[in-house]
């Protein structure tokens, strides 16, 4: 129920993720960077019968080989330099009877491939400096904005791994798809946006949720809340406008504009920013009336800038 979105493809996404969070089975979540999988997986968890034991994650991509094995399997004292006396459980002991989320899953080096197919095999494996065996019951649910398929067939990621990894699986699509759903997610964010930077109200014009519903998004929700949150901070208003909206591509413009180009006055000044200005928009909306819609301007005017634009 937290999971937002009432567009038909997130309402089947959520019904496949529900369905398939109470089965005892591994869980493979691919989708593109920002699309909410660990937020699945841990609904997933929840979902479970495993939801009163705990849920611990791992970012493959953000540790180096060696601690991300020791963050995983554990290490028994003196296993290297600066161990811990008595060792270290890793997640798969800390995680025994619930789960343990693996992020970036296609992040693995090969060495640590062949040590996870071996534990998924039957539960079993060995601290790092140990000699006995340890087994665990965990249910590994991992994610990956990769393609593990295309990688198998190229050998970078083990191709009997995948089939242990993607028993059951969960696609969660990025925000192009599912553009129906901007105005209740935009909405959402505001509202959080508002009790982040302490003030009692904020919300969206037409005019502004036009142009997001409008944007292609390649960050996705995680880009969507990110834009939002920057243009409320960067303004005293209750209500967000379209001219309000700060993307980060026009982020990065207008600072090379500022501190890269001395313009000689404010007409200069004033003639490039609108001219960049109608070029952004102009990717998006082709025609006057819909540049009137997003930018708030009388359709005569937007034809105007858009003429005037169109020519420099």
């Amino acid at each position: 129920e937290a999971i937002l979105g009432s567009s038909a493809v997130m309402t089947q996404t959520r019904e496949r993720a529900l369905r398939l969070a109470v089965i005892e089975a591994p869980l493979l979540i691919e989708g593109e960077t920002g699309t909410g999988k660990e937020m699945f997986a841990r609904a997933c968890h929840r979902a479970s019968g495993r939801k009163a034991q705990p849920f611990l994650a791992l970012n493959c991509a953000a540790l180096p080989e060696t601690l991300a094995e020791s963050e995983l399997f554990g290490y028994e004292s003196g296993a290297f330099t600066n161990a811990s006396r008595g060792g270290k459980p890793g997640l798969f002991e800390l995680g025994d009877g619930g789960t343990v989320f693996l992020d970036e899953i296609g992040e693995l080096s090969l060495y640590l491939q062949a040590k996870l197919l071996r534990f998924m095999q039957d539960g079993s494996f060995r601290r790092i400096g140990g000699h006995g065996e340890k087994r665990v019951n965990v249910r590994i649910i991992a994610a990956t904005n990769r393609n593990l398929a295309k990688m198998a067939e190229s050998g970078t990621f083990r191709a009997d791994l995948l089939f242990r990894l993607n028993v059951l699986n969960v696609y969660t699509p990025p925000l192009r798809e599912r553009r129906e759903d901007i105005p209740e997610l935009a909405s959402t964010f505001a509202a959080r946006s508002a009790v982040r930077i302490g003030r009692s109200r904020l919300s969206l014009s037409k005019c502004a949720m036009q142009r997001l519903q409008n944007a292609q998004w390649p960050g996705n929700v995680r880009e969507l809340e990110n834009v939002i949150f920057r243009s409320a901070s960067l303004t005293d208003a209750s209500v967000l406008t379209a001219d309000h909206l700060m993307f980060n591509d026009e982020d990065r413009a207008a600072t090379i504009s500022t501190s890269m180009l001395p313009y000689t006055n404010y007409t200069t000044a004033f003639d490039a920013f609108e001219r960049r200005y109608f070029s952004n928009i102009a990717q998006t909306a082709h025609t006057a009336r819909s540049v009137a819609a997003l930018t708030g301007l009388s359709t005569a005017t937007a034809a105007r800038k858009l003429r005037k634009h169109r020519q420099t």
